[in-house]
């Protein structure tokens, strides 16, 4: 039966997707399984781990090689990407992530909380982001930048810093 899967995940999944070979064969036919069958994420293009959401794929732009950024998709668990119709999602090459991420595009206008307000999120190129992290509406971060686990980045940071923190701030420069 297993010789089966890796047959399955040879002719199918690594044809489409090379990338995933650094991924367990487990993961990736869960993955599969609940994007394909069960019809969750269905509508995503590429692997999603099977217990994220992605809302809104068709506004998300991936600068440059995808192929880093494609692995966390894929093998970070619990994470949150909801990008709104009039907003987009642009994640450099090299970028890679942990589990709980929370990225949104949109949030409640303060005056009137009935209202949306979206805007643009920019992540540079070869950027770490730490587990439990949250990414609000309108944040920009440069290049090579590190958000440590459990941040709330709530404003935009230059390239090559690292930052923390609820809010985060920048703890160090590089």
């Amino acid at each position: 039966m297993l010789s089966l899967y890796f047959l399955f995940a040879r002719l199918f999944i690594f044809r489409k997707q090379p990338y995933l070979r650094v991924m367990g064969a487990g993961q990736l036919f869960t993955n599969w399984v609940y994007q394909k069958i069960l019809k969750i994420n269905h509508d995503v293009p590429f692997q999603v781990h099977y217990t994220s959401r992605l809302t809104g794929c068709k506004n998300l732009k991936i600068t440059g090689n995808p192929e880093k950024v494609m692995v966390s998709f894929a093998s970070s668990g619990g994470c949150y990407y909801a990008v709104s119709a009039n907003a987009i999602l642009e994640i450099g090459e090299g970028t890679i992530w942990a589990h709980n991420l929370n990225i949104q595009t949109s949030n409640h206008d303060l005056n009137n909380f009935e209202q949306a307000v979206e805007k643009d999120i920019k992540i540079g190129k070869h950027c770490w982001i730490g587990g439990n992290v949250s990414i609000v509406a309108g944040v920009e971060l440069g290049d090579h930048v590190v958000v440590g686990a459990n941040s709330v980045v709530t404003k935009s940071f230059p390239s090559r810093v690292v930052i923390g923190g609820c809010p985060a701030r920048i703890i160090k420069e590089f």
